[in-house]
């Protein structure tokens, strides 16, 4: 890498506080990536059904979306990394319990520790968006967000394989605890950082309380009404995630299965999805537009060749289009976790992140459900070639209203030029 396109990811390591946070969570990623490999071979290990291991995923992913309606809530009335201190805490916990809990053990209790582990994901997510620019600022804050993509997306990527190959060493269980270790290694990164009180931080109790979460809650909700872009992008990614993405998700290794080769090819599939979205992390990083939301659409709308290429390509069309797929969502989260960070005020960042992170997880089990029945009176085909419909048709809804075309809630400067890829950043 040439020390020029190395420049962004130094500007945003430069940040004391956040190199601290950055490294913790790169740890802390790989670790949550082990988890699905180790929680599946786990519970079948205990003689359970493939039905109660659909459960437990289930309410895995609903409390995502819990988690995050409690962000919402407090999101912005706590310090953003006491929030992630205390989601680690009970992440950790929640891990470790599950891999100490005996082989006998109701799987209600599994579903209860499991449900713990997602409230805690869903809260410690939309804090760390929240922080970043408090310890970011100017051209550093999109390659910050830049780098945590590259990071997260690494660990898809490293974090099943390493859980495979631990699980087969040392056993399941045995992963669980390495999990729960680099929770311990996130908590001692995030005691370093050091960020300020909010100054809106509130001391009501009881009735108070809940008057002024019920306040906190429909005031985040008001700030997304109130820019109707940032709406209007939340509500067309949730239509498309449910409608579109989750579908292929569940098609994705039926179909390796039945014309692919296998189950190799559907590994093969998300590893070319996961070399796609470290280059697209580290293309955002690069990209300086005045159209910045024409840009960000346009290359989230380039998620429907990997429906498309799905439904009607060989395994070598399949691997490329997922590649380039992935290339163009992990640019376009990237861009817009960036023009949410510069746009809503610091007061309701946190919040807005929650219902963010809500719309992008809420509706997903939905899709997972709808999936089977539709295909049963279709066909695999049809549904992914609607679903690549959906995705030309939905993505670009934002475009139709104000401020879409930038992300931003007001006009950019007149002299930024747009779109400029591999540039270096303004001093």
């Amino acid at each position: 890498m040439s020390s020029n396109s190395a420049e962004p990811k130094r500007a945003a390591l430069a940040h004391r506080d956040f190199a601290f946070l950055w490294s913790g969570q790169t740890i802390s990623n790989i670790g949550n990536q082990m988890v699905p490999v180790a929680l599946a071979l786990v519970v079948l290990d205990r003689g359970h059904r493939v039905q109660d291991l659909g459960l437990v995923l289930a309410a895995l992913t609903f409390a995502l979306g819990l988690g995050a309606i409690v962000a919402t809530a407090i999101g912005d009335r706590w310090r953003r990394t006491r929030m992630m201190v205390f989601a680690d805490v009970i992440r950790a916990v929640a891990v470790a319990g599950v891999a100490a809990a005996p082989s006998g053990t109701p799987l209600g209790v599994v579903v209860l520790l499991v449900v713990v582990l997602g409230v805690g994901e869903g809260l410690f997510q939309p804090a760390y968006q929240a922080v970043v620019p408090k310890l970011v600022s100017g051209t550093a804050l999109q390659s910050a967000n830049a780098l945590t993509s590259f990071s997260v997306h690494a660990a898809v990527v490293a974090g099943p394989a390493l859980a495979g190959v631990c699980s087969a060493l040392w056993g399941p269980r045995t992963t669980l605890w390495i999990n729960a270790a680099t929770f311990v290694v996130s908590l001692g990164t995030l005691v370093f950082i050091r960020e300020a009180p909010p100054s809106w931080a509130a001391d009501e109790t009881g009735r108070g309380a809940v008057r002024r979460m019920a306040s906190d809650i429909w005031q985040g909700v008001r700030a997304v009404l109130d820019r109707r872009w940032l709406g209007v992008t939340i509500g067309s990614v949730t239509l498309v995630t449910m409608i579109a993405a989750a579908p292929t998700m569940v098609l994705l290794p039926v179909i390796a299965r039945e014309r692919l080769g296998g189950d190799g090819a559907y590994g093969a599939v998300l590893t070319a999805a996961g070399v796609g979205a470290l280059a697209g992390a580290a293309i955002a990083s690069r990209i300086r537009a005045r159209r910045v939301g024409s840009v960000a659409i346009g290359l989230a709308t380039l998620n429907a060749v990997s429906m498309a290429g799905l439904a009607l390509l060989p395994l070598p069309g399949v691997l490329v289009t997922w590649a380039i797929a992935s290339v163009g969502v992990t640019a376009f989260n990237v861009l817009w976790i960036t023009a949410l960070q510069r746009d809503v005020p610091e007061h309701l960042l946190g919040r807005v992140m929650a219902l963010d992170w809500l719309g992008s997880t809420c509706f997903m089990p939905l899709g997972y459900l709808l999936a089977g029945p539709i295909v049963e009176r279709t066909s695999t085909t049809a549904v992914l070639l609607t679903a690549a419909v959906c995705t030309v048709v939905l993505t670009p809804l934002p475009l139709l209203v104000r401020g879409g075309s930038t992300f931003s809630s007001s006009e950019p400067p007149a002299h930024q030029e747009s779109p400029e890829v591999g540039a270096e950043p303004s001093r």
